[in-house]
């Protein structure tokens, strides 16, 4: 079975698409979280590599990731009711994942509690577009760990040792953190008790992938694609997974939900 462990339902792909893209990429299911932050227009060539050059060099990736984030728009509350019709929908096809913004104090709890009435198999946390560090999230954290829900985190501008922080207080989290790591990428790589997903190659590159891989091995690496985004095309979208051990694509998120 090939599930994608990072995908969003988002208005530039709608679910009948999602759906259809995956049935011709050979995806049986996905991680399905909302979108992130409003519609995103072309991307070139040039801006992706540009950032993944300077994500290659360790003093250049902080100034970078923080020009990134002021030109993207996001959502201070995605629309998690959608994913949840969705995956009632398609419960073969969809494991739905609550979306969390802890700067919204109690209403990010009454969401995450929504989200436990709906049957969330895990929670997504983008520290980066909502601009606070993961240990902020503590409280929404150990919940998360108290009822055994994985986290997907994209890490923000806080620095590598605050996943190692976050860990240590709340030993029994399920903590993947997306793409790769970014920004902090290799130095987060031999923390153990993380596990990666290698979503969007926008941000991360085939040559981080294979790095990962021989650092971390292939059993804490999950394939993911970011789509819609992470599957565009010139004609519209298309899965092309990367070429990742037989447990990468799938094995490994199923043991975490399990």
């Amino acid at each position: 079975m090939v599930t994608d462990a990072h995908a969003h339902l988002d208005p530039e792909l709608p679910l009948d698409g999602l759906v259809k893209a995956m049935d011709a990429g050979g995806i049986d299911r996905a991680v399905l979280i909302a979108a992130a932050q409003r519609p995103v227009g072309a991307i070139g060539a040039a801006g992706p590599a540009f950032f993944r050059g300077c994500m290659a060099v360790p003093p250049l990736r902080m100034p970078m990731y923080r020009i990134a984030r002021r030109r993207l728009q996001p959502l201070a509350m995605p629309d998690n009711d959608a994913v949840y019709s969705a995956a009632r929908a398609h419960p073969d096809r969809f494991l739905p994942f609550t979306f969390l913004n802890p700067a919204l104090g109690d209403r990010a709890h009454e969401e995450l509690d929504k989200g436990l009435a709906n049957g969330a198999r895990g929670v997504k946390l983008h520290a980066w577009f909502h601009e606070y560090r993961l240990p902020d999230a503590m409280p929404l954290l150990q919940r998360c760990a108290q009822h055994g829900l994985p986290v997907l985190a994209h890490l923000g501008f806080g620095p590598a040792e605050d996943v190692t922080a976050t860990l240590d207080r709340v030993p029994g989290l399920k903590l993947v953190v997306a793409h790769a790591g970014l920004p902090h990428f290799e130095r987060l790589w031999h923390e153990t008790r993380v596990w990666f997903d290698v979503a969007a190659p926008q941000l991360v590159s085939g040559r981080v992938v294979e790095r990962l891989l021989g650092t971390v091995g292939d059993g804490r690496v999950l394939f993911g694609s970011d789509a819609p985004i992470g599957i565009r095309t010139s004609g519209g979208h298309r899965y092309t997974p990367p070429h990742l051990p037989d447990r990468a694509m799938g094995q490994n998120v199923e043991a975490l939900l399990a």
